[in-house]
């Protein structure tokens, strides 16, 4: 049966190219979505099959690459198709044609991008029904990112929605949300498509997903960042992107919305808010590499049919966009990069957005909305009939800056965080390497305000602090790594390094062990110290007066001596200090740094 069919397979490759129609029947490339009627999903074996087929089929214009294994030994594959055998990231990286990636199943109970993207590749390789995007475009198709999750495979993982009559989990094997996995890159699966991105180098990438919320006429949702957290060329085309596909994907009969944060069926007149994704997600982690993107939320209680017809609709109008403006876009992801490849120090990059107050007229069209009172839980349930009703409401989607920090000229990571160093080189920051020790004066960030939460996130306990700047005298140690600021990819390494950006590395948890006191004193011990300190100090005396005003401070014998030990010689100057170190020009300039000693 296996040699047979091998066996035919240039025959029907060449009968493709006389009549794809033929071709598609005689092949049987009907998926496994087709030949059920449109109701359910394949396994992943059988995706990962598919393409291989579509490859062998294609007359060399696709190619099957794996990049990567997940915890349980899958193989991690995408499509690539090119009319340019860019079939490497050193080539798609150079090409003039920009690469999209397409990434299905990251949450793998939402699912149907797959099924939509296989009848996509289908149409660009078989039937040749799109087979000109690739004389413009280079495309990069992961049918199924979170593979293990997709293989926890039963009706019952997605009670909200609308079929498939199976599919797969949100989480992975180890229980980890790919979509909040970006920064801290904890997943063997994120580390796998952090080394895709960083050597093939897209210029767009799609995400596809399936919502939940309230029930609405809607078909799709859409995020595509237009916040100052992407660089202004990529604003402006992204902003063209929706204003001139989305009416496609309209026509098509799938109407379109902004990605709403919340709607109150109770009080639409309130009106609907648009956020900015940070980049823990996958659109806030292209913002911070100065690339558009699209995440695409089909409604979940829309039939499974139309959520993949719809989600084809969008993903090929917006691959149309971008193959009649790739000149523009590769224009405008050059000159993003370029400015940071030449970023100086003092520079202002803005690290987060705020929704504006400012609100515009809009029109929420929604379903006529009739909550009725459970008899289960006693509570109101909300529920909707079939019937469009119209609102007028107003929306707010423009942005302000947020957090804008002066970029230094570098940071250095010092040795002993080996994990640290090895995280900023996942996300392909360029890394060199100082030479011997050094001391002098730095600037250093001390933490206080310290919280931590009683559960994880993430399988993370994140702190939450305040910062307080100072110059201080350190220690450099030999060894440490220098992630210089003036580099593509300067915004990716302030987000993951600078300690008040929401994502940064601190924040997920991964220095903890900076806030655990390691030695304490005895009071016996202490007491001595003390009165030694207070006797030589007078303007410590003072303020160790003023502290005795408060009632608290001075009825507790610990706290008081607590106070004076932590302005004594005794403290650990290193509790509650950030290990990273923002350097200037000139500091940098000093560095004794190993020639030709990048990471």
């Amino acid at each position: 049966m296996t040699r047979a069919r091998i066996a035919i397979l240039p025959t029907i490759a060449a009968l493709s190219a006389l009549s794809p129609v033929y071709a598609l029947s005689q092949a049987n490339w009907s998926t496994t979505y087709e030949r059920s009627g449109y109701v359910a999903t394949g396994r992943y074996a059988d995706a990962v099959t598919y393409c291989e087929r579509l490859a062998a089929a294609s007359h060399g214009k696709a190619r099957v690459i794996r990049f990567g294994t997940s915890p349980q030994g899958r193989p991690m594959v995408a499509l690539a198709m090119s009319g340019e055998n860019a079939f490497t990231g050193v080539v798609a990286a150079a090409s003039s044609r920009p690469l999209v990636i397409i990434n299905n199943g990251i949450h793998s109970g939402e699912i149907e991008g797959k099924d939509a993207d296989l009848l996509l590749a289908r149409d660009i390789l078989i039937t040749g029904k799109h087979a000109d995007l690739l004389k413009k475009v280079n495309i990069l198709l992961i049918p199924v990112f979170s593979v293990d999750a997709h293989e926890r495979f039963t009706p019952y993982n997605r009670i909200n929605q609308n079929g498939p009559v199976e599919m797969g989990w949100r989480a992975t094997a180890e229980n980890l949300n790919l979509n909040r996995d970006f920064m801290k890159a904890d997943s063997a699966e994120m580390r796998a498509m952090l080394g895709l991105i960083h050597s093939w180098k897209p210029d767009f990438l799609f995400d596809n997903h399936t919502t939940d919320g309230a029930d609405w006429q809607y078909t799709i949702q859409i995020d595509v960042p237009t916040a100052p957290t992407l660089n202004p060329a990529g604003i402006e085309w992204s902003r063209q992107l929706v204003s001139e596909a989305m009416p496609l994907v309209e026509k098509d009969g799938f109407l379109t919305s902004p990605y709403f944060d919340g709607v109150d069926y109770n009080n639409l007149k309130a009106g609907v808010t648009i956020s900015d994704f940070g980049p823990r997600y996958s659109t806030g982690y292209m913002a911070a590499i100065n690339r558009p993107s699209m995440l695409v939320e089909t409604h979940m209680l829309k039939t499974y049919k139309q959520r993949v017809d719809a989600t084809y609709s969008i993903n090929l109008h917006v691959i149309e966009h971008i193959a009649v403006t790739a000149e523009a876009l590769k224009a405008a992801n050059r000159s993003a990069d370029a400015a940071e490849a030449s970023l100086t120090a003092g520079t202002p990059v803005t690290l987060t957005a705020l929704t504006s107050p400012v609100s515009r007229p809009f029109v929420f069209r929604g379903l006529e909305y009739k909550p009725f009172r459970s008899e289960v839980s006693g509570g109101m349930i909300p529920a909707w009939t079939s019937t469009p009703v119209d609102t007028q409401t107003t929306i707010r989607d423009q942005y302000l800056p947020g957090l804008v920090v002066s970029a230094p000229a570098a940071y250095l990571i010092p040795a002993q965080w080996a994990d640290v160093i090895s995280r900023l080189k996942s996300h392909g920051i360029q890394l060199k390497r100082l030479a011997k020790p050094v001391t002098g004066r730095y600037t250093v960030w001390r933490f206080k305000d310290i919280r931590f939460p009683p559960m994880p996130f993430e399988s993370r306990f994140q702190p939450s602090f305040h910062t307080e700047r100072s110059e201080e005298p350190l220690d450099l140690p030999g060894g440490s790594a220098v992630a210089v600021t003036s580099q593509p990819g300067a915004k990716l390494l302030m987000q993951l390094l600078e300690p008040d950006a929401p994502d940064s590395l601190v924040r997920w948890g991964l220095m903890n062990t900076v806030f655990e006191q390691k030695e304490y004193f005895e009071s016996y011990q202490m007491e001595k110290v003390a009165v030694k300190m207070l006797l030589e100090d007078a303007n410590l005396k003072a303020e160790f007066e003023e502290k005795l005003k408060d009632p608290k401070f001075a009825s507790s014998p610990r706290a008081r001596l607590e106070f004076l030990y932590e302005k004594s010689k005794y403290a650990d100057k290193y509790l509650n200090r950030y290990p990273i170190v923002p350097l200037t020009a000139a500091q940098l300039a000093a560095l004794p740094l190993v020639r030709n000693g990048n990471f």
